[in-house]
């Protein structure tokens, strides 16, 4: 029996790269299973929301085969539209897959595409800039904006160790303003964290309380301005104990304001660097779906 079509996206370059027999024995046992299938790989930033946004409405669902910048991407070009997408994590962190609990097996994959179940989840979004997972803005952004600029096809976590020592020396940590609906949290934060989801990279959990499906942002805010503060912060975030600590602020809310009244400060959305303070997130509820294990 024909089936709904399947649109399957490839980054070619994402983290630890995309297998060649994974791509080809998924459109096998697909076409097997009677549905249409067309695979593209991306050659650019961009390309993926694209190639999402063209899908047809009766699609059974956008297959996405990379890490959290090529989901991202692809959850953009689904926004408004019936179709889900099916996450198959290959790139270097995998938060939004660790998230839900998505692998990248090849069984997995093929049962999800044919009787997983459909979830709407929240988008976030940072300066109209959609993000499923997180924006952050201060030292976890200039960080990216290092690695982006020295990036070269595949990208592994130890690119990212320099960037991290290098800046923790000689970074001027901003100092951010953070407005809740309107109502002020901080004035005085090095580093912000907007949270649609718990899981951070390095699997910590920065915004334990954030639920992808409440309607509402998360927001942490770390009061830390020197290296020993963020190692101080980093070692609380890791086991926990960080939100009961007064070098930390945490608030919930649909509208998050983020400012730096000294400088610009750069910001990034599920780990892609490109704007700026000042940044505003908002939530679209429940605007897109995500394939999940039934």
């Amino acid at each position: 029996m024909m089936q709904g079509p399947v649109r399957i996206i490839v980054n070619p370059i994402s983290g630890t790269g995309v297998k060649p027999y994974f791509i080809q024995e998924l459109e096998k046992h697909l076409r097997l299973r009677g549905f249409p299938v067309e695979v593209t790989p991306t050659r650019g930033p961009g390309h993926a929301r694209d190639l999402a946004r063209d899908a047809p409405d009766d699609a059974r669902c956008v297959v996405s085969v990379g890490g959290d910048g090529t989901h991202r991407e692809v959850i953009s070009g689904l926004l408004g539209k019936p179709v889900p997408a099916c996450v198959v994590p290959s790139g270097t962190e995998n938060v939004l897959a660790r998230t839900f609990d998505l692998t990248a097996s090849l069984q997995q994959t093929i049962m999800r595409i044919q009787n997983g179940r459909s979830v709407a989840v929240d988008v976030g979004l940072a300066n109209n800039v959609p993000f499923m997972l997180f924006s952050g803005v201060g030292f976890d952004a200039a960080v990216v904006r290092e690695v982006q600029k020295k990036r070269r096809g595949r990208i592994s976590r130890g690119a990212y160790c320099v960037p991290i020592l290098r800046l923790l020396w000689r970074y001027e940590f901003p100092r951010l303003a953070v407005t809740v609906d309107g109502r002020p949290l901080v004035d005085d934060a090095g580093f912000v964290l907007v949270a649609n989801t718990p899981i951070y990279a390095s699997q910590l959990r920065l915004a334990p309380k954030a639920v992808a499906d409440d309607g509402l942002l998360d927001v942490v805010c770390y009061r830390a301005r020197s290296w020993r503060e963020v190692l101080h912060c980093y070692m609380l975030t890791r086991h926990g104990l960080h939100l009961e600590d007064p070098l930390v602020a945490h608030g919930r809310g649909a509208r998050i304001e983020v400012t730096c009244a000294d400088r610009e400060a750069p910001a990034q959305v599920d780990g892609d660097a490109g704007i700026a303070t000042p940044v505003t997130c908002t939530i679209l509820p429940k605007a897109v779906r995500l394939l999940v294990p039934r």
